[in-house]
Formats: structure tokens, C-alpha cells, sequence
């Protein structure tokens, strides 16, 4: 795969990204389950999980992080699987049931190893609540 793509969408600090958009559903949570091999009760066992501490069953952190995978890979055309970095810290659960949207903004351009790379501000959000923060770097040269 070429880098050279048409990365010029996040070339500037402000540019956004599309939303993506994605409802959880239990099914979608048990198929992680199979497709990771974590079948930690807490994803997978509504009867369990409805006795732990977030009272229901919640999605795997990973498959949450797929979703911004996937936003940032469509953004960028793939480029991102090939030379992105990304760093971030979970801080609420998704539950069954929840819509979450996954976008991201340049904040700055930086350099990185002799390149120019954006410097995105991830936003994941289920409704009102923050999913996970964090940020990615995607070289734009």
C-alpha cells in the first residue's frame, strides 16, 4: 500500500474526521467474544454480569478500539494501519444497547522522525459519555 494518499483531508489543525457510527449489540459483543477468544463472563454472560459492577453486560475495551481503527483507517484511506500510532486509556464502559460515535480533529502538525504527521484528538463517546480518550499521529508526507 502506497502512503502517498490522499491524506490532504488532515493536513491542517481543525480538519475533522467523519463520524463513525456504530450500535452494540449483544450479538456483535458475543462474535469479539469468539473472533478474540475472551469470554470473560462480564461480555458474555448477561446473568453474570447483571451481579458485577456495572450492573449488565459491557463490550470488549479492544473491539471499542477497533471502531476507532476503523474511523481513522477510513479517514485516511488505510494509510493508517500502515504508518499510524495510536495511545489511549479507556475511561467508561460500553454497554449493550449503546450507540457509540467515534471521530477525531487534527490539533496540531508535528514532526515526527524527519516527517510532518497530524497530531489527531480522538472523541468516542456512547450519548453523553466519554468512552475512551486519546490521541493518534498519522505522517501526511
Amino acid at each position: 500500500m502506497s502512503v502517498d494518499l490522499a491524506i490532504r483531508q488532515i493536513s491542517s489543525p481543525g480538519d475533522a474526521s467523519p463520524v463513525l457510527v456504530r450500535h452494540v449489540t449483544q450479538g456483535m459483543i458475543n462474535a469479539y467474544a469468539e473472533a478474540s477468544g475472551d469470554f470473560n463472563p462480564i461480555h458474555v454472560d448477561p446473568e453474570f454480569a447483571a451481579t458485577g459492577p456495572f450492573g449488565r453486560t459491557i463490550a470488549h475495551g479492544l473491539m471499542t478500539l477497533a471502531f476507532v481503527s476503523q474511523m481513522l483507517n477510513e479517514w485516511t484511506k488505510g494509510a493508517f494501519d500502515e504508518t499510524g500510532e495510536i495511545d489511549v486509556a479507556f475511561v467508561g464502559p460500553v454497554y449493550t444497547g449503546d450507540t457509540v460515535e467515534v471521530s477525531g480533529i487534527v490539533e496540531e502538525i508535528v514532526e515526527r522522525d524527519g516527517r510532518q504527521c497530524a497530531r489527531i484528538k480522538l472523541q468516542c463517546s456512547a450519548g453523553v459519555r466519554q468512552i475512551l480518550a486519546g490521541h493518534a499521529i498519522q505522517p501526511i508526507e
